[in-house]
């Protein structure tokens, strides 16, 4: 049986799924949600490459298919997989990151960020 850490993507933390978050491994054998691995592919002419997050050994596909055709579901993980764990979609944003953060030239007031970091003292660090 797997620990509860290894049912879940480590790119975005969130537990795998039997419909979004596929558990795919990459040829290196570390496996990502399908979700995960569609943002960190990228095309380069005829290829499809992704860089593992872990060790950076890249997976190179043709670019006619999609990732999920060309790569392997992690089946140890999907046997683990319960049907209302799939039902279930923890990664639901909060409405708070949804929300578009002020522009601070639009809106005249100092930005979240701007407001976050006021109150840092910025020091040069001493020299010896």
């Amino acid at each position: 049986m797997l620990m509860d850490e290894e049912l879940e993507c480590v790119v975005c933390c969130c537990e795998y799924s039997r419909s979004q978050r596929v558990p795919r491994v990459l040829h290196c054998r570390h496996t990502f949600c399908a979700l995960c691995l569609e943002r960190l592919s990228r095309l380069q002419g005829a290829l499809r490459t992704v860089s593992c997050p872990l060790c950076r050994w890249i997976t190179c596909t043709r670019a006619s298919l999609t990732l999920p055709g060309a790569l392997w579901v992690n089946t140890s993980i999907w046997d683990q997989i319960s049907q209302e764990q799939d039902q279930e979609d923890c990664c639901k944003t909060s409405p708070l990151l949804q929300a578009p953060l002020p522009h601070p030239r639009l809106s005249g007031s100092p930005s979240i960020l701007q407001r976050l970091f006021s109150c840092v003292l910025l020091q040069k660090p001493e020299s010896s």
